[in-house]
């Protein structure tokens, strides 16, 4: 084998340990291990609640509970009764569940010890409107807030001043029992108040620097805005919890899964496989996946004296779509880009590159995403008309160089992993 498939299959390895590391049913059998006081009630949202809400009863917790999860990931759990709801706009289903989740919540004691099961995707899942606001105000802001140009952490800010579950308000409707929560971070940085919007963490940021975000973005022209902020600036707003609110020592977290998590399970293997090289740090995946690929790229390309280089980094980039887009996802158009400008380089040096989601599905295919090398077939006119038509899939299909795993019920972001030749080191 030559130095890039080696290298291929090294970062395949790596790839999967970065997916075990966040799998979770895994993680949360292993939290569960080490877990002080059985749990009476269970609550799970999110994207991997169903997984999550599995490996709890398989570890024999046999507590009532609530399962809030995607249609796609919806399923039956003994003893649990499992929601499914719409993300990333919510709808009634989610509003349902909201009323099921606070029902709950508020019929616990000061004996009762509850397990909150948190992953991504639980903002929209579990929508639960402010008093004096409806689902459709609920729908219309979220609507807002995702063509607004916000980042994710502002939008959850946002969405924390609107709500009755977010910004520890599930938590203080749980007092005075004891909250225990796993967390699976989707959001960069993982910032537990980001994670969901934080039902059981109390809210850093100032109310000030809310209420300028909303007229920053322009969301104080929704319709049921202007009576909202009324009722903050009068008191009458029920707003979230603060940091030294007596519920939060009631709550305790752990985070069990992160993209920061995942990347570095991926170094591990890397670095043990590659002791003779140098490890670069890169920039997270964010931006336009292709102009993130090409700068990429061009760090790796630049070569090393020595035995050369390796990375790994994540996050997530963003595509633009056209009117009429061919099959693929953003970690697809990442491999396809990366390996142009590797190819454009013509450094004559091997090298190798992953791009894979952690979701086991980049964008609407079955497809993680993409794994490329420098003794691969590459067909740099058919790559430029895959990127032009966001037609990714087709091209690596082709060529064999589409990344496929078993989808893991959870998304920690994007993972990107490389490995590039010295320039005195050849490929083959």
């Amino acid at each position: 084998m030559t130095a890039s498939a080696d290298w291929k299959a090294l970062a395949g390895r790596a790839f999967d340990a970065a997916l075990a590391a966040g799998h979770p049913a895994g993680v949360t059998a292993a939290a569960m291990k080490k877990l002080q006081a059985d749990p009476t009630a269970v609550i799970a949202v999110g994207k991997a609640a169903a997984a999550m809400a599995t490996a709890v009863r398989d570890d024999g917790c046999d507590a009532p509970g609530i399962i809030v999860t995607t249609d796609e990931s919806h399923a039956e759990v003994a003893g649990m009764t499992c929601f499914a709801s719409s993300h990333p706009v919510p709808d009634a289903r989610g509003l349902a569940a909201s009323e099921a989740v606070m029902d709950l919540a508020s019929g616990l004691s000061a004996d009762d010890h509850l397990l909150l099961l948190v992953s991504g995707g639980g903002s929209a899942l579990l929508p639960a409107p402010a008093d004096g606001m409806t689902l459709a105000d609920k729908q219309a802001l979220n609507e807002a807030l995702l063509a607004s140009g916000l980042d994710i952490h502002e939008m959850n800010v946002v969405r924390r001043l609107f709500s009755k579950l977010k910004g520890g308000r599930l938590a203080r409707m749980a007092a005075p029992a004891a909250v225990t929560q796993f967390l699976l971070s989707d959001v960069p940085g993982d910032r537990l108040e980001s994670i969901a919007s934080g039902p059981a963490v109390a809210d850093p940021v100032p109310l000030d620097h809310a209420l300028a975000l909303i007229a920053d973005a322009g969301l104080d022209r929704l319709d049921f805005m202007p009576a909202q902020l009324r009722r903050i600036a009068d008191g009458t707003a029920d707003l979230p919890l603060r940091a030294g609110d007596p519920v939060t020592a009631r709550v305790t977290s752990h985070l069990l899964a992160s993209n920061t998590i995942c990347r570095a399970a991926a170094r591990d293997v890397l670095s043990a496989a590659l002791p003779g090289m140098e490890e670069v740090q890169l920039p997270d995946l964010a931006g336009e996946a292709t102009d993130c690929a090409a700068h990429l790229a061009e760090l790796m390309s630049g070569g090393s004296k020595g035995a050369g280089l390796w990375a790994v980094t994540g996050g997530e980039t963003t595509v633009q779509l056209g009117a009429s887009p061919g099959k693929g996802g953003r970690a697809q158009e990442m491999g396809i880009a990366y390996a142009a400008r590797m190819h454009d380089a013509g450094t004559g040096t091997g090298w190798a590159g992953l791009i894979g989601g952690t979701d086991g599905r980049d964008g609407p295919t079955d497809a993680a995403g993409a794994i490329l090398g420098s003794d691969d077939p590459f067909d740099a006119a058919a790559a430029a008309r895959a990127l032009a038509a966001h037609d990714s899939y087709s091209y690596l299909d082709a060529h064999g160089q589409l990344l496929k795993v078993p989808p893991t019920g959870t998304n920690l972001g994007d993972i990107g992993i490389f490995i590039a030749a010295g320039s005195g080191q050849q490929g083959d």
